[in-house]
């Protein structure tokens, strides 16, 4: 076997061209934009589309002709599909108690869209969720959650939570922390993954094996959109958790006889 020198593995590797890695993460207006007529769409536009119908497609799919078929002894197939919904409706109802009727469906579509919207790389279309937009809505979405549920929890007294200017500021920032933190971890994805093809593309194939892009993309991207769909269903779940709490009540001061009262004033 040749043997392989680490300086020309080193030489190899400052030879590698970066310059496009930044048009594939920053796509600009001329490459990336698909013009049907009079209509101007991004590709991460498209792309959430495209996921939009499959979720819709696939839930209609599993509604109609298969869970009609559903019998009494489980398959594997049913076995999952049960497990991975009661999986979101135990979370919500540990976490939203009564409202779990409502944030156990909600969390499952935004998982299943995120979680979609990023494996949809395999397929050679940019990640839906790569689109500061889309992620700008679903921290939006979970934002009128959070508070939407509390209101309707606390009532009146969710207002006195807002007397503090410190809670205000706090609350507003939960949607920029949920998007900015999703488009993030997306993006570092991103550049992880176009980082290996550039290497493959520049490095001698002696040196990096043509099965190693092959192999590692899928399982990357798999377990890269398990994790952030899961975390974002757990964020959710959590804010409205701090928002349904019920305020402690203030604790009023227990009541002295009056001969002790009297006794005070003597001594003090």
């Amino acid at each position: 076997m040749r043997r392989i020198k680490v300086h020309n593995f080193s030489s190899q590797l400052l030879e590698i061209d970066f310059s496009h890695l930044a048009d594939k993460i920053f796509p600009n207006t001329k490459e990336h934009v698909i013009v049907w007529g009079w209509f101007v769409v991004y590709d991460s536009v498209f792309s959430g589309f495209v996921v939009v119908f499959v979720l819709l497609l696939v839930a209609l799919i599993l509604r109609l002709p298969i869970i009609r078929k559903w019998k009494t002894t489980p398959t594997a197939g049913q076995m999952f599909l049960e497990w991975l919904v009661c999986f979101f409706d135990k979370s919500a109802d540990e976490m939203t108690e009564k409202y779990s009727g409502l944030m156990g469906p909600y969390t499952f579509g935004a998982a299943a869209y995120i979680c979609c919207g990023v494996l949809i790389e395999l397929f050679g279309l940019r990640p839906a969720i790569a689109d500061l937009g889309a992620c700008i809505a679903l921290a939006l979405c979970s934002f009128l959650f959070i508070h939407t549920l509390g209101f309707a929890k606390n009532k009146g007294r969710r207002l006195l939570h807002y007397v503090n200017p410190i809670n205000i500021v706090t609350d507003l920032a939960v949607p920029v922390s949920m998007t900015f933190r999703l488009f993030g971890s997306i993006l570092s994805g991103m550049v992880i993954m176009d980082m290996v093809y550039i290497l493959v593309e520049g490095i001698a194939f002696t040196v990096v094996p043509v099965v190693l892009p092959a192999v590692l993309t899928p399982l990357f991207t798999l377990f890269h959109a398990l994790i952030q769909s899961y975390v974002f269903a757990s964020l959710s779940l959590t804010f409205v958790q701090e928002a349904i709490e019920t305020p402690p009540k203030k604790l009023k001061k227990p009541k002295t006889p009056k001969a002790l009262r009297k006794r005070e004033k003597l001594t003090a």
